[in-house]
């Protein structure tokens, strides 16, 4: 077996007097990643990080998709993860301006052959909206 060139790598540690609030290394970076009851713990929860990850890569890949026209403006993207079952990741792409439909079909389509979306693919649905002032596009 041979080792590949990692995409991305984490680091966690646990300290013993830490509860359940661990340190993570994301390459230069430090968060403390925490799995608090009453959800006001020292970080984020597991799940929280892997909905920010999926709405931190959804909000690049819309604005390089959209800039190809010009500065796009403010983008916005909320996840939610859904219990189900199924169990969904609801993806909502809000822009400050109008995309006409085809082009919101266009951009939907693009978000889903990002990284982080075909990583989560096997294991969740994911459902994306594109909205202009709480209107859906697509």
């Amino acid at each position: 077996m041979t080792m590949q060139i990692p995409l991305a790598s984490a680091g966690a540690r646990l300290a013993s007097d830490a509860g359940r609030a661990v340190d993570l290394k994301l390459g230069p970076h430090t968060v403390t990643a925490d799995h608090a009851a009453s959800g006001a713990g020292a970080g984020p929860s597991p799940l929280e990080l892997m909905t920010g990850a999926l709405a931190a890569c959804s909000a690049m890949s819309a604005r390089t998709h959209l800039e190809r026209d010009g500065d796009p403006g403010d983008i916005e993207v909320v996840v939610t993860l859904d219990a189900g079952p199924p169990t969904l990741l609801y993806r909502r792409v809000l822009l400050a301006f109008r995309l006409d439909r085809d082009e919101a079909h266009r951009l939907a389509a693009a978000l889903e052959r990002t990284e982080v979306t075909m990583m989560l693919k096997p294991a969740f649905s994911i459902r994306t909206q594109i909205e202009h002032a709480g209107e859906p596009l697509a």
